[in-house]
């Protein structure tokens, strides 16, 4: 699973220096140095609880499944510091200050929401911090301006939009003079990702109609009440699944046979749960990738319990950093900066996504592709 060079005996002593920094309006002490026979630390940008939070403790506990295991047989070690954002931006800000502020910290995972990224980007970007998100997928992120900082493994919104709207005309037959009603949830991911799927459409003479809910809103009687006999499908690129599940219960309980077809944020089983509806997302299910196996198996024997494709990404992301940090190490301690510019040049020929993984010149990865899922009898099946 990695590179040749990743097994080579690594030598050097230098001691991690610095202590974590107090409060998150502290000054940052130098970033530390640690040793290639020492402990890098990760901060880790995820949303651990409040609505989110079965999202971001699969993404957290990916993550440190992964360093549980390289650590097993490598001198050069890692660990994650947790930092819970709850999805809010406000709340990523903080943590991303306190991240800036700990000299240890070397690396971060994350932010995972799109909004997040661009709320805590500038803070991490001036402390010279490479992050890494498994699941931000708005495209002004990978832009340039943040060039050699961001990376994502996952697909942009770009790739997702017309992924969507080509199934939604191949697969749910809807054509020229259908409706299909988009429903944003205002947060940056959400709105990018419906104006271009709502353009894909419009170009093959669908009639779109734009709507658009807060995160905290619970009644959709008034959209479902604007649902009629030509609309096919509710796109809806919630971050909430719950919010989607009320959405499908509501247009079932009116006698509306729309379609509710959702995106990354709702991919939750116990959460969204009604029958024939859709879902696209940035990642494969890994636990049906028969080569990830032994992976998955030792994934569940550490954390019990269900999974969902938000959490390999972020299993990725760390083996990224693993690479890269060992890359570092030929020229000496790691660092932020040194850490950043390897990071860059990261190749992993295989990853438990099925694919390889390098970034572009702006940070977004190679070849990604999005995935389709439909809910049958709870369960959610691949199906493109």
């Amino acid at each position: 699973m990695f590179r040749r060079s990743l097994l080579a005996v690594l030598v050097g002593v230098c001691s991690v220096a610095a202590a974590t920094a107090g409060s998150a309006g502290a000054a940052a002490k130098p970033a530390a140095a640690a040793a290639c026979s020492g402990t890098i630390s990760i901060g880790m940008l995820a949303p651990i609880t409040g609505p989110a939070a079965s999202i971001g403790s699969d993404q957290l506990h990916w993550a440190q499944y992964f360093v549980s295991e390289w650590n097993k047989t490598h001198a050069l070690k890692l660990s994650i510091v947790q930092g819970d954002t709850q999805l809010d931006p406000a709340k990523a800000s903080v943590v991303a200050q306190q991240f800036k502020s700990n000299s240890k910290i070397l690396g971060v995972i994350g932010p995972a929401g799109s909004q997040e990224v661009t709320a805590a980007a500038p803070i991490l970007k001036r402390a010279g911090l490479a992050f890494v998100s498994g699941s931000a997928s708005a495209v002004p992120l990978t832009n340039g301006k943040l060039r050699g900082y961001f990376y994502r493994v996952v697909p942009n919104d770009g790739v997702q939009g017309p992924t969507v709207a080509s199934y939604i005309l191949t697969k749910l037959k809807v054509k020229s003079g259908d409706s299909v009603m988009i429903i944003d949830d205002q947060e940056s991911y959400s709105t990018g990702l419906a104006t271009i799927t709502g353009a894909a459409l419009k170009s093959k003479g669908v009639t779109v109609a734009r709507e658009s809910i807060d995160q905290k809103a619970t009644d959709f009687s008034s959209l479902v009440a604007k649902v009629d006999g030509g609309t096919k499908v509710v796109f809806a690129p919630f971050q909430i699944a719950s919010q989607a599940q009320l959405l499908a219960q509501q247009l079932k309980a009116q006698g509306k046979s729309a379609v509710v077809f959702g995106s990354d944020g709702v991919f939750d089983s116990s959460k969204f749960k009604v029958d024939g509806s859709y879902i696209s997302f940035f990642a494969p299910d890994v636990t049906t990738i028969k080569a990830d196996a032994k992976i998955v198996n030792g994934f569940h024997k550490a954390y019990p319990g269900a999974t969902s494709p938000f959490g390999a990404p972020n299993y990725v992301a760390a083996q990224a950093y693993a690479e890269a940090a060992m890359k570092a190490c030929k020229k000496g301690p790691v660092t932020r900066t040194s850490l950043r510019v390897a990071l860059a040049k990261t190749f992993l020929p295989r990853t438990i996504l099925g694919q390889p993984l390098s970034f572009t010149r702006n940070g977004d990865v190679h070849g990604a592709a999005f995935h389709v899922f439909r809910i049958v009898k709870g369960k959610y099946l691949t199906v493109q």
